[in-house]
């Protein structure tokens, strides 16, 4: 694991756990996988807390612990830590596929780890219950949590089973089943104790799914870009054809007959070109849609497959050109991809090839090496009669190299725009807590109906100058939260890549 990994999921526990959690999840990170009295002896932080940081890091899924006769070793889990900062993707998905009540339920989940679906539902639905804009029921609740789990966004946690002989629990993967409710006991739940429920049946969010979303979301719109909607909309369907057949993360799906996707595209009433001329946006998305697609066979009008790895090489590629044009500039790029497209070239012909003069060419050949974006291979020719051997210099691109190269430059980036974001929340951090007070305030007056003219008197109370400090502030944090989400999708891009064995 490198040290810029280590210096993110610092940076992520630190904001979103704290100080103390922080540095137990750094300790173990450093020193892979370590007992509780270790963990002590080298942070200096009592038993207790140790212990409290563990437990909260075990609920969250953000470390694991291996059991023996003699001790238990916890271990850091630094990918999962990261996912952390996908939260806000999850939710829009969520609330763009199911609705602002979905989105409830998985953001109240997320912040509690696991619960079970009465604790969910009843806390949900009393949070919101005064909110008439929301306007909830438990029974569109109960029902949209129920589409979840059949969907597989929401997931049965595992359930702790103690072996013979052992007092160390081991969490064992449960089958997930679609509950069943009875909406007279969610309904007395409500009035009830949440300690009293007798719902023993614990729930967690499946990352798995969403990420298959967001992967899909990428291929379709790659395939839209590059040929048209009607292109996208057969990729998606290509898609649902394999998830009937192979497995989810498949490098390539088992061969989907043409005539199943013909009868899909009929069923879309809203894309008529495509049911007509399935037929030729098969050939095309075969021929010029980046490799995403191949004909397998031709039996039943022709049989296709979704080549998942070779989607996940061909975007991490775009990224790639896209991270050296905004590093280096365009012509470096174009110095990039030949050097790609040309496996192994010399000097001299990347002069030629690249159209750019000597000097600058040279400049940007060496810029391109020193920030391992490109190779260098010494060969030797043979030595003609009486002459000596000469050398020659082949440039050339290590592609998987190169993939864990941007990694660590996602991970530098993402260290410092969350130091500089905590740097500016703590450097207004007054005025920000003034201002969510005063909104907090207003939110309430609001739906409890009051008059204008008192909301303008709260809203009064932050000044003008307060008003311009953190108007800036929160334009900064905006800009910082985009960037963040940007190097989000580069990372699952990457992770996406590393998924398949090379």
């Amino acid at each position: 694991m490198s040290h810029q990994l280590g210096r993110v999921v610092s940076q992520i526990l630190h904001r979103y756990f704290g100080e103390i959690v922080q540095n137990v999840g750094y300790d173990l990170f450093i020193y892979g996988g370590k007992t509780i009295n270790m963990i002590v002896k080298t942070t200096g932080l009592p038993r207790t807390q140790v212990i409290d940081s563990l437990r909260t890091l075990l609920k969250f899924d953000l470390a694991t612990f291996e059991s023996t006769d003699v001790f238990v070793n916890y271990k850091l889990l630094p990918e999962n830590i990261l996912l952390l900062i996908r939260y806000p993707r999850y939710l829009l998905q969520m609330k763009s596929k199911y609705g602002s009540e979905a989105e409830m339920l998985v953001e109240e989940l997320l912040q509690q780890a696991s619960c079970t679906a009465t604790v969910l539902l009843v806390t949900v639905m009393s949070k919101n219950k005064d909110d008439k804009e929301k306007n909830l029921n438990m029974i569109n609740l109960r029902d949209t949590f129920t589409s979840l789990v059949t969907a597989g966004y929401i997931q049965q946690a595992p359930v702790a089973e103690l072996r013979e002989g052992s007092d160390i629990p081991t969490l064992v993967a449960a089958e997930t089943k679609v509950p069943e409710f009875d909406l007279r006991d969610l309904m007395q739940a409500m009035t009830s104790n949440l300690a009293d429920v007798k719902d023993n049946v614990y729930w967690k969010v499946n990352y798995d799914r969403f990420h298959l979303d967001f992967r899909d979301d990428v291929m379709i719109k790659a395939i839209t870009r590059r040929i048209d909607e009607n292109a996208g909309e057969l990729m998606r369907l290509l898609l649902e054809q394999m998830y009937l057949s192979s497995a989810p993360w498949a490098p390539e799906s088992t061969p989907v007959p043409a005539m199943d996707v013909r009868e899909s595209a009929r069923r879309i009433a809203d894309k008529p070109l495509l049911s007509q001329h399935i037929d030729q946006y098969l050939k095309v998305i075969e021929e010029n849609g980046a490799e995403f697609v191949r004909r397998s066979g031709d039996a039943g009008g022709g049989q296709y497959s979704v080549c998942a790895r070779k989607a996940a090489d061909q975007l991490l590629e775009a990224l790639l050109d896209h991270t050296v044009t905004e590093r280096l500039g365009s012509k470096a790029h174009r110095i990039f991809r030949l050097i790609r497209s040309k496996k192994y070239i010399e000097e001299e012909d990347i002069q030629k090839n690249a159209m750019l003069p000597n000097k600058e060419c040279k400049e940007l050949t060496y810029k391109l090496l020193e920030e391992h974006f490109i190779s260098v291979q010494p060969m030797r020719k043979a030595a003609s009669a009486g002459g000596t051997a000469k050398a020659i210099y082949l440039y050339h691109v290590k592609i998987h190299e190169v993939a864990h190269t941007v990694r660590e430059m996602c991970y530098r980036a993402l260290h410092n725009i969350i130091s500089v974001g905590a740097h500016v929340r703590q450097s207004h951090a007054r005025l920000l807590d003034k201002q969510r007070r005063v909104r907090s305030i207003v939110h309430g007056m609001r739906i409890r109906g009051e008059p204008q003219h008192n909301i303008d008197d709260v809203l009064e109370t932050l000044t003008p100058p307060e008003l311009a400090a953190v108007s800036a502030a929160e334009t900064r944090l905006r800009t910082l939260a985009a960037a963040e989400i940007e190097l989000d999708r580069a990372l699952f891009l990457l992770s996406c890549y590393f998924a398949y064995p090379r």
